[in-house]
């Protein structure tokens, strides 16, 4: 991706950092290798179709769905949730969340400056906005009853994290370490919940674990709600 957007942008290609789980995780899991492209303004639609035209190569080739945002430089350089440089409908809802990670060193620089060139520091009202946007999500997808392991496991995890950064202030922890941090942490009684969304995300499932967070994912999406709104 960066020897392929480096000739498709040239030096409109400010920074692309990789980020995401697997970079916390002895285990790297594809899926959660995510990248972040600083461009230097709005491309054009032909610049846009070529970078689409790499995406699709890329995730042809490897067989994963790559989670790539595009920014300006003008709007990184903000606080304000950036809009995607070629999605309109799309705003990064975690950008506080985002800069927190990488501020803490949560990411891999493969081309331009750091982040810390180029990002300010969040604020605790900035993290708590993005807490409840993330919540909101969550309990779309209960009010939906969409409860199948790969999201069950995303609200449990995410939730932990959720609970962690209300406890800490500190947002930046990926979502394996935020269900280590729930065994220790939480009642006893959200273990076993909690167990079945690492086993999964580890790629171990059990049937009795899918069971478990079919069931388990409204009343702890409630709980992190209920300690939110404290």
């Amino acid at each position: 991706m960066h020897h392929g957007l480096q000739a498709i942008l040239g030096d409109d290609l400010i920074a692309l950092w990789a980020h995401g789980g697997t970079l916390a995780s002895p285990q790297p899991r594809p899926a959660d290798l995510d990248t972040y492209v600083i461009l230097a303004g709005w491309p054009d639609e032909a610049t846009v179709l070529q970078i689409l035209h790499l995406h699709e190569s890329i995730e042809g080739d490897l067989g994963i769905e790559w989670d790539t945002w595009y920014v300006t430089e003008d709007d990184a350089r903000g606080s304000t949730p950036p809009k995607h440089a070629f999605r309109d409908d799309r705003i990064d809802q975690s950008w506080a969340v985002q800069r927190a990670h990488w501020l803490a060193g949560r990411y891999w620089s493969l081309h331009g400056p750091p982040p810390d060139e180029l990002v300010t520091a969040p604020t605790a009202a900035e993290i708590a906005a993005d807490l409840d946007e993330e919540l909101e999500h969550l309990q779309r997808h209960v009010d939906a009853g969409d409860t199948d392991p790969y999201e069950a496991t995303y609200a449990v995890l995410n939730g932990s994290r959720i609970l962690h950064t209300l406890k800490t202030g500190d947002p930046a922890i990926s979502k394996g370490e935020a269900g280590a941090w729930g065994l220790e942490h939480l009642p006893d009684r959200w273990h076993p919940l909690i167990e079945a969304a690492l086993s999964n995300y580890d790629g171990l499932p059990t049937p009795s674990d899918a069971r478990l967070l079919a069931t388990g994912m409204a009343p702890f999406v409630a709980m992190v709600g209920g300690e939110l709104q404290r």
